[in-house]
């Protein structure tokens, strides 16, 4: 397929003030704000329609296993096909089925049912909207402004997970779980608007048709096993990854059992840790060139902070570790996406962002069961504790390798000049209402 040529953000030109990114950041930020609030009104609906945590623990398995089998194959047709489409009716088919089940309630009809039929379809929609978006933000902004992107849409996705729970509860409260999907079922058609409005072409032109998805498929992983300092980050993240994602748990685990904080206290660490979520991405996009070395000292920032936590009994050191926590974790994960795309020419960003992301998505649920048996076996404050110190010990052996490596590594000579995608929802994630549950 052939698109049109890139007419990215000109050099020097205020992101602030570009057309074209305001609306996709406007609507990826109102899609991070229906995350947010489904994240806390589907578990209360599926609790208030069960009483059963079983039935809450499947249909967030139905919905996730989409990424596991789809996300490699997205990567691919987002590199292939035209992402802005992709996008626009991954959108309008989300929105449609959330809205079913609204509409499920308001009819007077057995809402868990829908629930169970939705949880595979709107993951699949979510692993094929997230592959195009992963790799469109190069050519919407040039890939020498991705470095301000990232940290313009990661504050907007921290804003959404600040004020969507508090919304949440409000709005339960008021019109109640089923209704609060509705507003979810919204933001994807204000994310669809969005799109629809954005004049920019969201990749480069494409010359030749497009090989067979297997082959392409093949092209991606042999890039990443070709490139040592590309294929040495994947394999950094998805490490990092692994200890870090039972981080909520583990540390609501400690905050309520080990210390006995109130659930109040809970929310408010909660908060300070997206503060300084926001204050790692503002720090990020200052940074003119992502390097191996500024990556791990955002890991290494986040982890001592970590294990500082995790032998405190005061809140108010709790409050200011948990912030310098939020800064280094965002700003680490900022700089890896840059890097990872600076590395990738934009043909194969489908694919090697989707492999990196399904690479560290699979991790998840071992490193949450070996958490939960390590809370078990010993408690929540020496759970932290491991996970910070393996944390430390990954980025510094991984700093002076991957330094050794950047010295002899250039960007991709099918991408010359540098840049680097972002997630609309980057790592790290805000803790979900379901994850700080008491």
């Amino acid at each position: 397929m052939s698109t049109p040529a890139s007419t990215a953000t000109p050099a020097g030109h205020n992101l602030l003030r570009d057309r074209d990114f305001l609306l996709f950041a406007g609507g990826q930020g109102a899609s991070a704000l229906g995350d947010a609030l489904s994240k806390t009104a589907l578990p209360l609906l599926v609790l208030a329609l069960t009483g059963s945590g079983l039935h809450m623990g499947l249909i967030a398995m139905l919905s996730t296993l989409p990424m596991m089998l789809l996300g490699v194959p997205a990567g691919a047709w987002a590199d292939r096909l035209d992402r802005r489409r992709m996008m626009l009716w991954s959108d309008v088919g989300r929105a449609l089925l959330v809205a079913a089940v609204p509409l499920a309630a308001w009819l007077g009809l057995p809402v868990l049912p829908v629930l169970y039929a939705v949880a595979v379809p709107v993951g699949v929609l979510y692993a094929v909207f997230e592959a195009a978006c992963l790799s469109c933000v190069p050519s919407l902004v040039g890939r020498d402004r991705l470095g301000e992107a990232n940290s313009l849409l990661s504050i907007g996705n921290a804003l959404g997970y600040i004020a969507g729970p508090a919304l949440a509860g409000v709005l339960v409260t008021g019109i109640g779980g089923a209704g609060t999907l509705a507003v979810d079922a919204l933001t994807f058609a204000v994310s669809a608007v969005s799109l629809m409005l954005i004049r920019r072409p969201m990749q480069t032109a494409r010359e030749q048709a497009p090989a067979p998805m297997r082959r392409q498929v093949l092209e991606g992983f042999r890039f990443i096993a070709g490139h040592r300092l590309l294929r040495a980050a994947l394999l950094y993240w998805a490490a990092v990854t692994f200890f870090t994602s039972p981080v909520v748990i583990c540390a609501t685990y400690f905050i309520r059992e080990d210390l006995g904080w109130s659930p109040g206290v809970l929310g408010s660490i909660i908060a300070v840790y997206a503060v300084g979520a926001i204050a790692g991405a503002v720090l990020a996009g200052r940074i003119r060139t992502a390097t191996v070395a500024v990556m791990c000292a955002g890991t290494v920032l986040g982890s001592v902070a970590l294990l500082v936590l995790s032998g405190t009994a005061s809140l108010p050191l709790a409050l200011g570790v948990v912030l310098l926590a939020g800064g280094g974790e965002s700003l680490s994960a900022i700089v890896y996406s840059t890097l990872r795309a600076r590395l990738t020419p934009d043909e194969l960003l489908g694919r090697v962002t989707t492999t990196a992301q399904v690479a560290a998505f699979s991790l998840k649920p071992l490193s949450v069961l070996a958490a939960g048996i390590a809370l078990e076996a010993t408690s929540g404050s020496v759970t932290l504790a491991v996970i910070a110190v393996s944390c430390i010990a990954i980025s510094l052996a991984f700093a002076g390798y991957g330094r050794r490596l950047s010295a002899t590594a250039a960007p991709s000579a099918a991408a010359p000049t540098p840049a680097a995608p972002t997630p609309v929802h980057p790592t790290p994630v805000l803790p979900t209402p379901e994850e700080v549950t008491p």
